[in-house]
């Protein structure tokens, strides 16, 4: 089973959410990460501290020090971190990072929330991922999306309003944020 913890940090959490997933799902997931207290790194072999950084450069994620762990299944070698991407499509900002790309349209009710996964594994994968949307200024929510059997080469989609009407208005220029993308590779 491969595992990769958070690979970045969002800033805080408010309310305006969905869990998706059975309790049972959940509490695998909390599991899993409280084994696993950081992401997977190239430094991680090392053992030595490394900073964590938002997915969105520039954003207001504050970097934060943990010690980097990665449990990879035999024959499958450890992957380098990925680096983000971020650019406009209209009004639509996307953040490309490694095998997920993340799309955040504003809308009346909050941010419509599209991901997509493709699993570059040879074995079938299961997806935790946790987005946060803010706007820099105090509107902040998120959602777990939870996308399960991911044969491979497929790529799997999901979709989600982030946020309410309750909140205020939406950001006009969201910025994303992957507070976990976890992959949980099927078993020898």
């Amino acid at each position: 089973m491969t595992v990769g913890g958070p690979v970045a940090v969002g800033g805080p959490v408010t309310a305006g959410s969905r869990v998706r997933g059975s309790g049972a799902v959940r509490v695998v997931v909390l599991v899993v990460a409280g084994v696993l207290v950081a992401g997977c790194t190239a430094g991680a072999a090392d053992g030595s501290a490394s900073p964590r950084r938002s997915a969105n450069p520039g954003s207001m994620g504050t970097p934060t020090a943990t010690s980097a762990a990665s449990a990879e299944p035999s024959g499958t070698s450890a992957r380098p971190s990925p680096v983000p991407s971020v650019h406009s499509e209209g009004g639509t900002r996307v953040l490309e990072y490694g095998d997920l790309v993340v799309r955040a349209t504003p809308e009346g009710d909050g941010v419509r929330t599209e991901i997509a996964v493709t699993n570059t594994y040879q074995r079938k994968a299961t997806y935790s991922v946790q987005i946060t949307v803010a706007d820099g200024a105090g509107w902040t929510a998120y959602d777990r999306f939870w996308l399960q059997g991911v044969p491979p080469g497929a790529t799997r989609r999901d979709e989600a309003v982030i946020g309410s009407a309750e909140m205020g208005p939406a950001p006009r220029v969201p910025k994303i944020y992957v507070d976990e993308f976890s992959p949980l590779v099927d078993g020898e």
